[in-house]
């Protein structure tokens, strides 16, 4: 047999081999590090702004969350800082004159407060639950203000399953910067490899993959994936990928 021939085969066989060895040396998780929307439901934002401004509120919620999103981006690509509360209200501000929507104080203040007061995704709390009982370390690692996570967690009495409330008020620097992330690795005293991370956002999936964590996409809105060189472990409409994360699917 010529020499390359065999030389093709050793190689093949090495590859077969070497594949499922890779996969079983990967080191199980030991913590999860969540943002805040794979928990807590954003839609009584856009509920809020309905209620208030009655059809024009659909549109108004989307340009605000998108607007707010730039601006954070907008901010950290500046090296500047603001927290999440004022960029909230700037961005509200910018997209109901965009609107021609007049916005008087008491609604503009109501509805950046409504995130202060989110409801749980209905499987949250048992997937939850189910991961610390697994011995599964919990954080929040989101743009939120503390205060407003803390809020949240309060509400709806979830304050107990988590080790870590991580804002990226204390680095000053929002989602996906690089040190936003880093910041599970200094609070839980753990290296990436044994820190999972689940997005809401397609845009968070993708930064936390860069930055190296075993990611889990909560996709509940059924957004199309970003086509960027970054994909998730695992990618579904609730909870379930984050348990498939931890090994318990």
């Amino acid at each position: 047999m010529p020499l390359i021939h065999r030389r093709a085969i050793v190689a093949g066989i090495a590859a077969t081999v070497a594949t499922p060895s890779r996969a079983l040396t990967t080191p199980p998780l030991r913590a999860i590090a969540f943002d805040a929307f794979p928990i807590f439901d954003p839609r009584g934002i856009a509920a809020l702004a309905r209620e208030r401004l009655g059809e024009r509120g659909d549109a108004l919620a989307a340009g605000w969350s998108a607007k707010l999103f730039g601006y954070g981006w907008l901010e950290t690509a500046a090296g500047r800082y603001s927290d999440f509360a004022t960029l909230a209200d700037a961005a509200l501000r910018f997209a109901a004159e965009a609107m021609g929507i007049a916005l008087d104080g008491a609604t503009r203040e109501a509805l950046v407060d409504r995130y202060n007061a989110l409801d749980l995704w209905p499987d949250a709390k048992p997937a939850l639950a189910r991961l610390r009982a697994a011995g599964v370390r919990l954080a929040f690692l989101s743009n939120l203000g503390e205060a407003t996570l803390r809020a949240n967690m309060e509400r709806n009495g979830i304050e107990h399953l988590f080790e870590a409330v991580l804002s990226t008020d204390r680095v000053r620097a929002f989602k996906p910067a690089p040190r936003a992330y880093h910041m599970a690795m200094e609070a839980l005293r753990l290296p990436r490899a044994r820190i999972g991370f689940a997005a809401f956002g397609g845009w968070d999936a993708v930064g936390a993959t860069w930055y190296g964590y075993r990611t889990a996409w909560v996709n509940r809105a059924g957004a199309p994936a970003e086509p960027l060189d970054a994909k998730p472990a695992f990618a579904s409409r609730g909870m379930e990928g984050v348990l498939a994360l931890a090994g318990l699917n």
